[in-house]
Order: C-alpha cells, then sequence, then structure tokens
C-alpha cells in the first residue's frame, strides 16, 4: 500500500487484510473544524466511510469524526449552519453571567439529543478515537477504552473539546478528568502511530501557510491562571504548544507519501474559533468539501489510469 489514497482499493473490497492501518484524523479548532465538517462530508459522498481502521478526533474534529464514523458525515455539516444551534452553543456574553462561552453540554446532550441526533450507539461500535488532554498529567490521552457504552459518548465528545476558560470545568470521564485534546496534541499524529497506524488522511483547519503563534501576553496569563486552578498538569503543554505544534509537522512531513493531508487553500477566509457568522461558516463548509472532492477525484482519476495511488 503506496499511500493513503489506495483507499481506492478498499472502497471497491472492504477492510483486506493488506498489512496497513489507515487512520483518518480530524483535526479541530472550534468553529474553525467547519472546515474539517465540510471535508468528512465528501470523503464520505465519494463512498470512503468504511475505509479507515481508526477514526481520529481531536477537539471541534472529534465532533466531525463522531458524525463520520456514524456514516453521517453530510447530515452534520447542517447544525455548524443552524442559527438556533451555534447562538445556543457559542454565546460570549455568557461568561458575563459565569457561564461558558462554548456550551459543550448544550450541544451534545440536548441538541444531539433532540434536534440533530446522533446515533451513539452507532459511534462506539466504530472505530471512533475521542483524543483529550489529561487535566492531572497533561498527557493526551485516547478516549477510546474508556468508552463502555453509548452514553459514554457524549461526554467524551465534551472532554475532547473542553477548551480552556471559554468551555468551563474539566470534564470527568471513568473518574479521570479532561480538558480539550488539542492542548496536548494538536493533531492525533502521535496516537495514531504509537497504536500501529502505517497511513494517515489528515483534515486539516489550518492552510498550510499558517504559522503557529503564541497568544496575546492578557490571554496567556488568563489561560495560565486558569490551568493551575482546573487542571494543573496542563499548564506545561499550553507553555509548549508551538513548540509542540512544529513537531507535529515535522513528524507528518516525514511520513512522506504514508500521509495524505487536505487543507483549506491560502486564500480561504478566516474563522476565529468561536465564530457564528452563519454565511462565513457556511462558506468554510463548502472550501473544505471542494478540496476534499478534487483531492478525491485526483487521486481516483490517477488510480483509473493504472498508477499507484
Amino acid at each position: 500500500m503506496a499511500d493513503p489514497l489506495t483507499l481506492l482499493t478498499r472502497r471497491r473490497e472492504g477492510l483486506p487484510d493488506d498489512g496497513s492501518r489507515v487512520a483518518l484524523v480530524v483535526e479541530g479548532g472550534g468553529s474553525r473544524a467547519t472546515y474539517s465538517a465540510g471535508m468528512a462530508a465528501a470523503l464520505e459522498d465519494q463512498g470512503l466511510g468504511g475505509c479507515f481502521d481508526a477514526v481520529y478526533g481531536v477537539s471541534a474534529g472529534s465532533l466531525n469524526a463522531a458524525w463520520f464514523t456514524a456514516g453521517m458525515a453530510r447530515e452534520a455539516m447542517a447544525p455548524w449552519v443552524d442559527r438556533s444551534v451555534m447562538r445556543g452553543t457559542i454565546e460570549p456574553r455568557r461568561l458575563l453571567r459565569g457561564g461558558p462561552v462554548v456550551d459543550l453540554a448544550h450541544l451534545v446532550e440536548h441538541v444531539y439529543v433532540h434536534e440533530f441526533p446522533m446515533p451513539f450507539e452507532r459511534v462506539l461500535a466504530g472505530p471512533f478515537h475521542p483524543m483529550a488532554t489529561d487535566a492531572a498529567t497533561g498527557a493526551s490521552t485516547d478516549l477510546r477504552p474508556l468508552l463502555h457504552s453509548p452514553d459514554d459518548v457524549p461526554r467524551a465528545l465534551r472532554a475532547s473539546s473542553t477548551l480552556p476558560v471559554l468551555a468551563g470545568p474539566p470534564v470527568a470521564v471513568a473518574g479521570r478528568r479532561f480538558v480539550d485534546g488539542g492542548l496536548a496534541e494538536p493533531v492525533a499524529v502521535h496516537a495514531a502511530l504509537a497504536a500501529g497506524i502505517t497511513h494517515l488522511v489528515v483534515l486539516r483547519t489550518h492552510a498550510a501557510e499558517h504559522v503557529p503563534a503564541e497568544p496575546p501576553g492578557v490571554v496567556d496569563l488568563v489561560v495560565r491562571r486558569w490551568l493551575r486552578r482546573h487542571a494543573p498538569g496542563v499548564v506545561g503543554p499550553w507553555r509548549d504548544r508551538v513548540a509542540e505544534a512544529a513537531r507535529t509537522e515535522a513528524v507528518l512531513d516525514g511520513l512522506g507519501e504514508r500521509v495524505w493531508q487536505v487543507r483549506p487553500p491560502a486564500d480561504a477566509p478566516a474563522v476565529s474559533r468561536t465564530s457564528t457568522d452563519l454565511g462565513l461558516l457556511g462558506e468554510a463548509l463548502e472550501v473544505g468539501y471542494a478540496e476534499a472532492s478534487t483531492r478525491s477525484h485526483n487521486a481516483r482519476s490517477v488510480g483509473e489510469s493504472g498508477s499507484t495511488v
């Protein structure tokens, strides 16, 4: 298997014993995950939904990964551009009342149950791996072994996506407390490789030209104070996150043909973590869908011409 685009063979034959293990890795970034939501829907529409041995999600990417695992990535685009869902989930003024800016409990325990039902039992039955950061140790943690019933899935989604300060206190799963997975591992490449994955398809929410930068001093101070109080083990990963992002990119670059990354183009619109601009989010969905569709179509054309993909 020369690279992840041999998924085209898997689409025809199912999951063969080909000596390879292929994972889909979905990046988050709050509302910026609209890009990876569109990309996931495109892969699903290309018939690649059942071609992965594992599906990893980090932060808001875990939401998209769960929908993809359930075979509902296309349906999952709708909540991102639903006015009531976005206003109920992201509301900065709640912070003034002591509430979370990002209400993940509302999203996964109300919206995903009553408005846009997610089949949690189907997610659990699939190869879903939500990533979170252990609040006590700062370790990047695959929550999959901690999920024992469909009722555990919503809590895992919250744990994977709980941004410091903005989304409330750490979330408990199986007696341990977790915060946003992107703090320890912005893209779950390390976890996937450590688990024996040999090939990766990575859905990114930043263009290739993006360079991670330190936040403004006041933001850094507020987050550090919050972490020392609520998640002391994560102070180190927060401090080192820019360096960790660089290490992650180096690992991905070193994989060569064993990784296929889909990214927004350089001229894609900028989407903030807490954006609720439905026009902007809808554009990001379309851009992500188009990028993944184009890449998959090009790969299929090469494959049908007889070349290895």
